[in-house]
């Protein structure tokens, strides 16, 4: 009876950590950098996704987002990676065709996790 009377004074100090943070939260702790090249219309894209979380992430699902010179969004698409990435390390994906990215699409693309799970 002492231990279950601890544990509950415990857990109202907030001094066990017993609240599990949701997928949403995770993603935030994770990074893309994103380098592409363009193919006419298309751009052959490649994500490298750092997991900042201390659960390993499965099957990322990554967007990315083409800017203009004055850092409008011009175009974004999400592409599912069937992959891990490591709990607080990272991974490089293959890389993957991004159809129609316009002319004026500048070097600078931005990337981030919108999906997949922790384990």
């Amino acid at each position: 009876m002492f231990r279950v009377a601890l544990v509950l004074v415990l857990l109202a100090l907030g001094l066990v950590g017993v609240r599990a943070q949701s997928d949403s939260e995770l993603y935030k702790k994770c990074s893309v950098t994103v380098s592409w090249s363009r193919n006419g219309e298309d751009a052959t894209v490649t994500v490298t996704v750092k997991n900042g979380a201390k659960k390993p992430l499965h099957d990322p699902v990554v967007r990315v987002a083409f800017f203009d010179a004055e850092g409008n969004e011009l175009v974004a698409d999400s592409k599912a990676y069937f992959k891990v990435v490591p709990a607080k390390g990272s991974k490089r994906m293959e890389a993957r065709i991004w159809s129609y990215v316009p002319e004026n699409a500048v070097k600078q693309a931005k990337g981030s996790v919108v999906g997949g799970y922790f384990e």
